[in-house]
């Protein structure tokens, strides 16, 4: 005789990055004041993750100490003019933000002491490398 024959699914593993069994899971959006960010990067995996949605995002931050490891700020705040449009804690060691284009200016506060620098968002992505020995105290 003939078996009917049954279909099965082809792939029934959920869509996007999988993370390995005892891996911090992948950051996810927030929206914070109305504006889409992303948060983490802690992890090799998620690191990657961040840095593959960067054009989605138009603007990324890095913080890192001595020798390049990764650092946190304890708060990143942006302003545009004296308005305050973003304060985020605990702030990367990435943070993806979706911004409108425009000029902006950053503080980092890190154990205390904040830092500032001004930045520019266009229509393309834009890398903000923040190096400082702060981020490594």
């Amino acid at each position: 005789g003939v078996m009917p024959a049954v279909a099965q699914p082809i792939n029934d593993r959920p869509v996007g990055p999988v993370v390995g069994e005892g891996q911090a899971p992948l950051s996810r959006v927030q929206m914070i004041n109305g504006i889409e960010v992303m948060n983490g990067g802690a992890n090799i995996a998620d690191a990657n993750y961040l840095k593959s949605r960067t054009g989605e995002f138009g603007l990324r931050f890095v913080f890192s100490g001595r020798g390049g490891a990764y650092g946190v700020a304890d708060r990143l705040t942006l302003r545009q003019g004296d308005r305050e449009v973003l304060s985020i804690s605990d702030a990367g060691p990435q943070l993806l933000v979706k911004l409108p284009p425009g000029r902006y200016t950053a503080e980092a506060a890190f154990k205390g002491a904040v830092e500032t620098r001004t930045i520019v968002v266009g229509n393309s992505a834009s890398l903000v490398n923040w190096n400082t020995p702060r981020a490594s105290d």
